[in-house]
Formats: C-alpha cells, sequence, structure tokens
C-alpha cells in the first residue's frame, strides 16, 4: 500500500524534513531533491522504453541503459539540472535556463556518444524525419533540454500532491 503524510513527526528526528512516502510501513522522506532524482528517474525508463520499442537506437552493452537512466537522467539532468537550477526558485524566470543548461548537456553527451564513446548507435529509422547519424545526435541532443523541465514541474507537482494527501 502506498500513502503520502504530511509534515508532522512520524519517527525521531524527522520532523520538518517535507512530506514522507509510505509505501508498505516503509517511511521515505520525500524532499524536493528526492523528487527531481525519481521523477528524472521515471522519465529516463520512459524514453528508453521507448526508444526500444520503436527500435530507434541500439546499446553497445545491456549495461550501459542502466547507466544512461541513472547518470545521465537521475543525477545529471534531474538533480544537477533540475534541482539545483530549478529546484530553489519560482519556475518563471528559470524556464529558459533549465532548458539551455538540459540541451547543452544533452548535445554534449551526444556529441561525445557521436565522436568518442561509441556506447549506443542509431538505427536506420528516421526520428521525426531525421536520418543522419549526426543530425539524430543534434536532434536528441536538444531535446535532452526538456528532461529538466519536466523533472522540475512533476517534482513540483508530485510534492503538491503528497502535501495534500
Amino acid at each position: 500500500m502506498v500513502g503520502f503524510t504530511g509534515q508532522g513527526a512520524s519517527s525521531a528526528g524527522s520532523e520538518g524534513f517535507g512530506p514522507r512516502l509510505s509505501i508498505t510501513g516503509c517511511d521515505v522522506h520525500l524532499d524536493l531533491p528526492f523528487a527531481c532524482f525519481i521523477t528524472a528517474l521515471t522519465i529516463g525508463v520512459c524514453v528508453e522504453t521507448v526508444a526500444r520499442v520503436l527500435g530507434l537506437w541500439r546499446y553497445r552493452s545491456p549495461v550501459f541503459p542502466l547507466i544512461n537512466i541513472l547518470l545521465v537522467f537521475g543525477l545529471i539532468e534531474g538533480l544537477s539540472v533540475g534541482w539545483f537550477v530549478g529546484g530553489r526558485d519560482a519556475l518563471r524566470g528559470v524556464f529558459p535556463v533549465l532548458f539551455m543548461a538540459g540541451a547543452v548537456l544533452g548535445i554534449l553527451i551526444e556529441g561525445l556518444n557521436e565522436f568518442w564513446i561509441h556506447a549506443w548507435s542509431w538505427s536506420d529509422r528516421p526520428i521525426l524525419g531525421v536520418r543522419r547519424s549526426i543530425d539524430k545526435a543534434a536532434f536528441v541532443g536538444v531535446t535532452w533540454g526538456f528532461v529538466p523541465l519536466l523533472t522540475v514541474l512533476l517534482a513540483r507537482l508530485l510534492m503538491t500532491v503528497s502535501l495534500e494527501a
């Protein structure tokens, strides 16, 4: 059973740390950094699942998608960019910064893979009409800009919903 509780003290030393997520008797403190990390991981799992089903790219090793989800989605785009940049202030002023930081990091990651790492390769299937490998890397690199935006929006929504429950 999953449930949320508000900011009340339910265990020693936990008062004031935000809402708690209770999953079958196991209480987890849900603060914004953790919510950003979990949200980014969820986005990563969704993206990798859709890419696998559509056959958009292939990884050289079965470990690389896990590394991508944990490191790039969770730690870099979710926690670092999402929370450090967008998790502390009002969102209105940081939307462009979140998108630019995510896109710059995405282009860097995709470019490093294209020219040096070779952890994944593009399939012959076009992505929204984009066919060449280098163009796919640039296109997908820019779309990485949406990850921190979605992460912060969904993490804040999760925090709001959990406080109201």
